[in-house]
């Protein structure tokens, strides 16, 4: 007879522990009287059942708040294999199978309570913190200024989200890393943008304001009326929207956001354009308000030979053509900037016009 079994070391690591699969389907949280009770708060009382679809053992979630995930992928349903790693939430399991009779010893009675697994390293950490985050609103933002050239005034300053969990990393690059472990990434970018417009909403002053979206997001049919609704506490602030030149490749998509945004009021920007490739057909298709050049372009510019000095010249010389700023990001020294007002740049972002700083010290 196979039966199919979840083994897991407990005590420190100094003992395996086997649950028979039996009867199915099994049902796993921490609510006790399911097939298996684990007495961990990041996992949910209701959390996932394992079932037989056919002749598949299968495992679906069960809508918990800190994922069901099979080696290490979050997954709504998916079918187990023999020595497939389980997690629901950061309680680790290993899927077995073996042929057995009904009085083999080997395995546990199905109703166990288990404490702490040890996590693989390749596991995301801090899927359990980052509801903390999301729920209790634990963010922060830095503004950086974007000057125009060649004045130097401040044209805006760019929002920049930082976490502000005792947990988990303050970089968003990291948060988002682990916020695309549990498909939080969208609803992480609406809190940084919702962070940025509450701590400016109420200084009437306050020059553009340029704030990110996560790629993620242009997938969500919500998103023009979501950033409306952001846009309508703060009627006279100029708003805009910062689009990572790698989520370009649907042009349709983004020629239907620009006009959408710009019959909002909102303008839109092609951040760390030529990050990858400078995607000139989506320039020239669907123009942005904004078109903010990837620091690899600036950064040492001065010292580059002229051929690479001509080629952003004329990178900048048909943004302009086509009626779009062009912002150069990562000026640190005068040199740079030199240049940069040289070459045609509109406007300029990086440390040499100033760093990243909370409101109260602009």
């Amino acid at each position: 007879m196979v039966r199919f079994y979840l083994e897991s070391m407990v005590e420190g690591g100094r003992q395996l522990r086997r649950i028979a699969l039996h009867p199915l389907p099994f049902r796993v949280g921490r609510q006790r009287g399911l097939s298996l009770f684990l007495a961990s708060e990041s996992v949910s009382k209701e959390h996932a059942e394992i079932v037989l679809d056919g002749d598949a053992l299968c495992v679906r979630d069960l809508g918990s708040k800190n994922g069901t995930f099979v080696n290490s992928e979050r997954v709504g349903e998916a079918r187990l294999n023999e020595g497939d790693i389980l997690h629901f939430a950061q309680v680790e399991f290993r899927v077995g199978r073996h042929e057995l009779d009904e009085s083999d010893p080997g395995l546990e009675p199905s109703t166990v309570s288990l404490g702490d697994m040890r996590l693989p390293q390749q596991f995301v950490e801090g899927v359990r913190e980052l509801p903390e985050l999301l729920e209790g609103r634990m963010v922060t933002t830095l503004f950086q200024p974007i000057v125009s050239l060649p004045s130097g005034s401040v044209a805006g300053y760019e929002a920049l989200g930082r976490g502000r969990h005792s947990r988990l990393p303050e970089l968003p690059q990291e948060l988002f890393r682990v916020a695309s472990a549990i498909g939080a990434e969208a609803e992480l970018s609406r809190l940084f943008r919702e962070s940025a417009l509450s701590i400016v909403e109420g200084l009437p002053d306050f020059p553009a304001l340029f704030v990110n979206i996560h790629p993620s997001e242009l997938e969500t049919p919500t998103l023009v009326d979501d950033v409306r609704v952001l846009r309508e506490r703060c009627p006279r602030l100029r708003l805009t929207l910062e689009v990572h030149e790698g989520a370009l490749a649907d042009l349709a998509s983004v020629d239907r956001l620009r006009t959408q945004l710009s019959r909002a009021g909102i303008g839109i920007a092609y951040d760390d354009f030529g990050a990858g490739q400078a995607r000139l057909l989506e320039l020239a298709e669907a123009p942005p308000h904004y078109l903010k050049f990837d620091m690899l372009f600036v950064r040492g510019i001065d010292k580059a030979a002229d051929t690479r000095q001509r080629l952003l010249a004329s990178l900048v010389s048909v943004a302009r053509d086509l009626l779009v700023y062009t912002v150069a990001e990562g000026v640190e020294t005068a040199e740079e900037a030199e240049v940069c007002m040289r070459i045609g740049f509109t406007h300029a972002q990086g440390y040499y016009f100033g760093r990243p700083r909370p409101i109260d010290e602009i």
